[in-house]
């Protein structure tokens, strides 16, 4: 009897033996081999192949410290777990090398303590954030940083976690903003790599906007691409400059041919061509440079309207006329695919301007039908996921039927606004009277365009001017891109009295107005239009991700609220008991 005991109990012990060395052995290969498998129908914990090339590029760890954590609401623990989520992604896809941590910078502290600290995490430009209250709950004064910053080589790159929607509730914030967290980290680890190869060119010469009326878009660019401005106007002797060197080289050839075969080679090292409201005519010679540029692969994005309407004017004179600005593109964009039309759009859903109310008398923000608001179009990666685009005084679009070429609408207007034909009166007796809606039905006007496929030069039967220049003539190209937006000011950032730049898209007025920031998605919508057109690293793509929470009814929690938590309290006890009364039942049936 004792021998068979001893062997049984060598059989146990065995038996744990096995079982143990089963499980070292199965750690160990975990590993050293991990793998996983992302079974969510969006592929939300799966990296898109732009930032697993991205992250390839590293050499040096980089570190990633976010701030969201601590005692967070519900809503905000959900944005915590997808970052946590997605920065595992990014840890495993780099080997290692991306490197984060969580870390609640107020917990603990005072409030002087607080107030210097976010003081420093606002100038950073990290968000700050208090959690909304329900009607059961008492004001509070926790504050929530759903942002971090990104370290590498050492240079610190704010990241901003929470991306606000005017009029949207938090649970559609938390949704859009978990579905751009791959994008956003990945575009500041592209900040950290940036080595500006890429080389981006602001046309002049033509009456474009200048230096300072596009500084904080240029300033934004500029921590992608390397960037210069280029003149193009043949009769400015700011253009003879460049190429004078050339001329003296080339006594045999006519001046004009060798600034117009310079600027053709010349613009050959600029990857992306920005075109921002000319409002001098070009010439056919500076057409054929622009055509050419496009025939050779270059891309352009063409901000222009084709009306004269100021707001200094119409502040200064109470009412104007609109003119057409003459720039002379409208046959070489039409061979493009597009039309610009002479007239101004017209949208109830419009921003306002700070103006004396002549009915009431009384100064104030009114609504500005010609300050259309344009709602970003979410089936392409250039406008998803966008708040609303400030417009000013805006042309629409038209686009031709050209079968070799691709368009896609990147911004329109909302469906109560209508179009105003040139000349149209500029008046701020409009202010008088509140806009009718049913006026306003129109529909959905086109401001911004997005056209790819094949193109063919206009300049295809035109000997003329082709036979001027000694340089071989591209009459068409395969494949490529550009980019039409109908107004010329949408880029345009407001400056101060004393040469202070305002963030594009930020209305100084609004903003003194209303006791608080006002700020549109004017930036976010362009830097998208040249990363489209001209990043290699091709993150823009992963804007087009789709996350989809499932989201609990509301109603329903509140109304079985009670039967679920006395469900949870109760049925686990329930359990135990039935457990232990069938486990006594079968002791005793057994050993009796």
């Amino acid at each position: 009897m004792v021998v068979k005991i001893i062997n049984k109990n060598k059989k146990i012990m065995g038996k744990v033996i096995l079982g143990a060395l089963v499980i070292c052995l199965f750690n160990f290969i975990a590993n050293e081999f991990y793998f996983r498998i992302d079974l969510t129908k969006e592929k939300r914990f799966t990296l898109s192949t732009s930032s697993r090339e991205l992250l390839k590029k590293l050499d040096d760890d980089l570190y990633i410290t976010v701030f969201l954590d601590g005692d967070l609401p519900v809503e905000y623990k959900q944005l915590q777990s997808a970052t946590r989520d997605i920065l595992n992604e990014y840890r495993l896809a780099s080997d290692g090398r991306v490197k984060f941590d969580f870390e609640d910078i107020l917990a603990g502290k005072n409030i002087k303590e607080k107030e210097s600290i976010l003081k420093e995490v606002f100038k950073k430009g990290l968000q700050i954030e208090q959690p909304e209250l329900r009607p059961d709950e008492s004001p509070t004064e926790k504050y929530i940083l759903p942002s971090g910053i990104v370290f590498y080589k050492g240079k610190e790159y704010p990241i901003n976690l929470l991306k606000r929607q005017f009029g949207k509730s938090l649970e559609v914030e938390i949704n859009s903003s978990i579905e751009l967290l791959e994008y956003e980290i990945g575009t500041a680890i592209r900040k950290g790599l940036s080595g500006k190869s890429i080389k981006l060119a602001f046309s002049s010469g033509h009456g474009e906007l200048s230096s300072i009326e596009t500084a904080d878009i240029a300033n934004s660019l500029s921590e992608f691409y390397s960037l210069d401005r280029i003149n193009l106007n043949l009769r400015d002797s700011n253009c003879y400059k460049i190429f004078a060197s050339d001329v003296v080289n080339n006594p045999q050839k006519p001046v004009f041919s060798v600034l117009v075969e310079g600027l053709i080679n010349k613009l050959k090292s600029y990857k992306g061509l920005i075109v921002a409201k000319p409002v001098i005519e070009f010439t056919e010679p500076e057409k054929y440079i622009l055509d050419q540029y496009v025939m050779n692969g270059g891309k352009v994005i063409f901000l222009i309207e084709n009306l004269l309407a100021e707001m200094d004017s119409v502040a200064k004179y109470g009412q104007v006329m609109t003119v057409n600005h003459g720039h002379n593109l409208d046959d070489i964009l039409f061979q493009y695919g597009i039309k610009i039309k002479p007239n101004l759009v017209q949208d109830i859903q419009c921003h306002g301007i700070p103006a004396i109310n002549q009915q009431t008398n009384r100064p104030g923000f009114w609504p500005w039908i010609f300050y259309p608001l344009f709602s970003a179009v979410d089936d392409n990666p250039v406008s998803r996921n966008l708040e609303n685009v400030w417009g000013r005084y805006c042309s629409t679009l038209d686009t031709t039927a050209r079968k070799t070429l691709k368009k896609t609408v990147l911004l329109r207007s909302s469906s109560k606004s209508r179009v105003a034909a040139n000349p149209v009166l500029l008046s701020l007796d409009i202010l008088k009277n509140k806009q009718n809606p049913s006026n306003f039905r129109n529909g959905n006007q086109i401001s911004a365009v997005l056209i790819e496929g094949e193109f063919i030069s206009p300049f295809r039967y035109r000997d003329g001017v082709k036979r001027s220049f000694d340089l071989p003539f591209s009459e068409s190209i395969a494949q490529n891109s550009m980019i039409v937006i109908g107004d010329g000011d949408l880029i345009r950032n407001q400056v101060s009295s004393d040469g202070k730049v305002y963030p594009l898209g930020y209305d100084k007025f609004a903003s003194k107005q209303f006791s608080g920031p006002v700020e549109f998605a004017n930036k976010k919508f362009f830097l998208n239009c040249v990363d489209y057109l001209c990043d290699d690293n091709n993150l823009i793509e992963v804007r087009s991700k789709e996350v989809i929470l499932r989201l609990l009814d509301k109603g329903k929690i509140k109304k079985d609220k009670l039967f679920w938590q006395s469900l949870n309290m109760i049925l686990p006890i329930f359990m135990i008991m039935i457990f232990g009364l069938l486990n006594t039942f079968y002791r005793r049936k057994r050993w009796a």
